[in-house]
C-alpha cells in the first residue's frame, strides 16, 4: 500500500507537520508505504492559465518544475494524505498552488480510483464558543477536488488549537488512529 503525503505548511516542525507525522506513523504501523513531500521544499511556480497545457489534454506543463516529479509520485500511489493549515478560511498557498496546478494534468489518470484524506490544523481560541468555518471550508474543496478527478474523499480530521497540538494527546491518538483505519480502508477496496 503506497501512501503519498503531501506537506502543506511552511512550518517544518509545525502543528500540521506534527498531526501528519503522526497520521504517517498509525499508517506505517498498519503496513502502509508512506511518503511524504512537503511542499516548502519544492519547487512549484503557480499556474499562470496560458493554457499551453490546453486544460490538462497534454500530457505537460510549460513549466518544468517539482511538479513533474510530485505527479509521477501520485501516479504511482494507492492514495493520498493533504495536510495544511487553514490560512483566512482557505488552504495554505502552497497547498492551494499545488491543487491548482493540477489544472495542467489530466487529472482522472492521476487520481481516479485513489482514496483521500485531508488534515487540516488551525488556530481556534473561539472554538467552544463559535468555531470557525476555515476546516469545513477546505473539506468541501477537497470534495469537490475529489469528485473531479475521481477520487474517493475518507476522511477529514480538523485540529482547533490555541497553542501546540504537542499539549493535545487526543488529537494526536486520534491522528495515529486515523493513520491505521486509513490504510485497512485502501486496503479493503483494492
Amino acid at each position: 500500500m503506497k501512501i503519498l503525503a503531501l506537506q502543506g505548511s511552511p512550518r517544518l516542525r509545525g502543528n500540521t507537520a506534527i498531526l501528519l507525522s503522526q497520521f504517517v506513523n498509525g499508517a506505517r504501523a498498519a503496513g502502509g508505504d508512506v511518503e511524504v513531500v512537503n511542499l516548502q521544499e519544492q519547487n512549484i511556480h503557480p499556474c499562470d492559465a496560458c493554457d499551453m497545457c490546453e486544460c490538462g489534454e497534454r500530457e505537460f506543463c510549460v513549466y518544468n518544475d517539482s511538479m513533474r516529479g510530485i505527479m509521477k509520485k501520485v501516479r504511482a500511489a494507492d492514495a493520498l494524505v493533504l495536510a495544511t493549515p487553514v490560512w483566512w478560511t482557505g488552504a495554505s498557498t502552497l497547498t492551494k498552488i499545488f491543487l491548482d496546478r493540477l489544472y495542467g494534468y489530466k487529472t482522472r489518470e492521476y487520481f481516479e480510483g485513489k482514496g483521500i484524506f485531508l488534515i487540516t490544523t488551525y488556530f481556534d481560541n473561539h472554538a467552544h464558543t463559535q468555531p470557525l468555518p476555515g476546516a469545513d471550508i477546505v473539506g468541501y474543496v477537497i470534495q469537490s477536488v475529489s469528485d473531479f478527478t475521481g477520487m474517493e474523499f475518507l476522511g477529514h480530521l480538523r485540529s482547533a488549537v490555541e497553542g501546540t497540538v504537542l499539549e493535545d494527546t487526543t488529537i494526536l491518538d486520534r491522528a495515529f488512529t486515523e493513520g491505521k483505519n486509513f490504510v485497512k480502508v485502501i486496503t479493503e477496496t483494492k
